[in-house]
């Protein structure tokens, strides 16, 4: 009972840290969230008591030795604290992936660089993720102290109560009599976007160390699904390649639409991109949307219309390392593109450099040339990298050293925690709401220098400009904290020859950029893709994997400004009929194509 009492504890903190994104609906939500939490807390406190049990239950004369009970205690407060140090964690860590912590997060802290330098910066904005639990750990501490207990016969016989006893825990670590507890159960309590209240990290945790990524789906017949979602996708056209465009793909840390005056039509929202916004007038805007929460999902998502749908990215999976795929970079230089990714972070964060190798990308350009570039590390941000404006200019340059045609990726790195701008800068972006915004000014400021060069030079002109985001930001209003608003980025194509003017309503996920710009350049090439070309498919839709559960938003057909939602999460299901069946041959063929392989034309 105090261990329970510990994780209620800790999840109604996190519940609290996070009210803004959680929106239960009526009392019937609220009933469900108290019964929920009963049910995977018992789960949860049974798995992870289970050596603790053990030791108590064993009818061994040793139980009364004092360093079998030390012992005993020592597993006890364990398990106690590893249940309610990663709820603490993510209370901060939700608000931006909004998915409970995984098995990924061992590999994850492995590859994120620089933690050393950003402890002090969590530590310090995000005090409450490890004040909550050491309050919390304290008042377990000092309750389990009070505790009396009883002394154990000499003898311990194995009676009715010891059968009785391994019964009801076999019974709470199973979650039930008929199956094991499962994370998409909670759907059974909350709504799909809020079982991250009944369920917890640690037990997310210890149920992604046992199960596998994937598992092969079979919704309907193979030929249905691959009918209902073609993942092998052949051109539309062919043109010269002495005509064929550069492309400058401008990938922007943490960019929502929410920041953006183009999008909004919030009157809370605090717009801070004056030269995006200007620049949309002169472009083809669609109405973008990520397909995950991480860089790293984005990343593949972008440029090899691979979707993550699944708890671990993609890239950093037993799939991504060992399966076979082409995506943009591979598909333009086997069209004779000079491919080349700029990114303003040291080299080799989040494995960067391997993913962006495999893509098929010629250059990887980090920090490291930055600072042979301009030697000094003045520029250099003190946690992630060099900032964006600087870093925008050394990209512009190097794209001028470039054979045309060319494919140049850049990836920003400002608009990140802890949020820094440079010391010029600090009068004059601001932060509002939230710290993030001054950066997203900056960002956008950066921008602005970065063209004014670019429009100087002779590439300018016979080049297409495609600007979108790795995923959203923070969520400030109420808008953007819902199935649809966690997902909202920009998605700008900008051609400065052609100089056009159009707002486009169809939702455009990151996973139709790679069979759109084949069939914009004119490529003859047959892809492989999760996504769709918007010149062949007016109508879109996007979807995206968290805390269990498979989500489709698309355009609603008689009003294409309206999206309709619709989720799968076990045995939980929601939306029309049409959007089910094409979810579940997403679905079904994403898994069955990337467990077997099979992701080449």
């Amino acid at each position: 009972m105090l261990a329970f009492g510990a994780l209620a504890a800790s999840q109604v903190a996190f519940h609290v840290c996070n009210l803004r994104i959680f929106h239960l609906d009526g009392a019937h939500e609220w009933a469900g969230l108290l019964l929920g939490n009963l049910h995977f807390g018992l789960a949860t406190i049974a798995a992870f008591l289970l050596p603790f049990i053990i030791l108590l239950l064993l009818p061994l004369p040793a139980r009364n030795r004092r360093w079998y009970r030390i012992l005993s205690e020592v597993f006890y407060v364990a398990a106690v604290l590893l249940i309610i140090i990663p709820r603490g964690c993510n209370s901060a860590y939700y608000q931006y992936t909004y998915r409970l912590l995984s098995d990924e997060i061992f590999s994850y802290l492995g590859i994120s660089g620089q933690m050393g330098a950003l402890v002090p910066h969590f530590a310090v904005d995000y005090w409450f993720a490890w004040a909550c639990p050491l309050a919390i750990a304290l008042l377990f501490l000092f309750a389990n102290s009070r505790v009396r207990r009883y002394e154990a016969p000499a003898k311990v016989q194995a009676d009715w109560r010891l059968a009785l006893s391994v019964l009801l825990f076999i019974l709470c670590l199973r979650g039930g009599v008929t199956h094991f507890l499962q994370p998409v159960d909670a759907a059974r309590y909350v709504q799909p976007k809020n079982t991250a209240l009944v369920s917890n990290d640690a037990y997310n945790i210890l149920r992604t160390l046992f199960t596998p990524d994937l598992e092969e789906k079979n919704y309907m017949p193979i030929n249905e699904a691959q009918t209902i979602c073609p993942t092998v996708q052949y051109p539309i056209a062919s043109t010269d390649s002495a005509t064929r465009k550069n492309v400058v793909l401008i990938i922007l840390e943490s960019f929502g639409q929410e920041f953006m005056s183009c999008y909004n039509t919030n009157a809370d929202a605090d717009t801070r991109t004056p030269f995006l916004d200007s620049l949309a007038n002169h472009s083809t805007l669609y109405d973008g949307r990520a397909n995950g929460k991480k860089s790293i999902e984005g990343i593949m998502a972008i440029n090899a219309g691979i979707p993550n749908l699944m708890s671990h990215p993609f890239a950093s999976s037993t799939y991504g390392q060992h399966n076979t795929y082409i995506g943009l970079p591979e598909t333009l230089r086997r069209n004779g593109y000079h491919t080349a990714f700029l990114h303003g972070s040291y080299n080799g964060v989040m494995d960067f450099d391997v993913t962006c190798s495999k893509l098929g990308y010629d250059d990887y350009l980090g920090m490291n040339e930055y600072n042979a570039w301009k030697p000094g590390n003045s520029d250099y941000d003190g946690v992630w990298g060099i900032f964006d404006e600087p870093f925008l200019q050394f990209t512009a340059e190097r794209i001028g050293s470039y054979r045309e045609p060319f494919l140049a990726t850049v990836f920003t790195v400002t608009s990140h925690h802890p949020f820094p701008v440079p010391d010029q800068y600090k009068d004059t972006f601001t932060e509002g709401r939230h710290p993030i915004l001054k950066c997203v000014e900056y960002t956008d400021n950066a921008l602005r220098t970065f063209f004014a060069y670019a429009k100087q030079q002779p590439w300018y002109n016979n080049t297409l400009f495609v600007i979108c985001g790795d995923h959203s930001g923070h969520g400030l209003t109420r808008e953007y904290n819902d199935y649809d608003g966690w997902y909202r980025i920009p998605m700008i194509f900008f051609d400065p020859a052609a100089d056009t003017a159009v707002r486009s309503s169809r939702i455009m996920q990151q996973t139709d950029l790679y069979p759109t710009l084949v069939d914009m350049l004119g490529l003859s090439d047959t892809i492989v893709a999760f996504g769709n070309s918007a010149l062949r498919q007016p109508q879109g839709h996007y979807v995206y994997y968290a805390n269990g559960y498979h989500c489709l938003v698309s355009n609603n057909p008689q009003d294409p400004a309206q999206h309709d939602i619709t989720v799968i999460m076990g045995d939980y299901e929601s939306g029309t009929p049409e959007n089910l069946n094409l979810l579940k041959a997403i679905v079904q063929q994403y898994n069955h194509n990337i467990i077997n392989d099979n992701l080449l034309p």
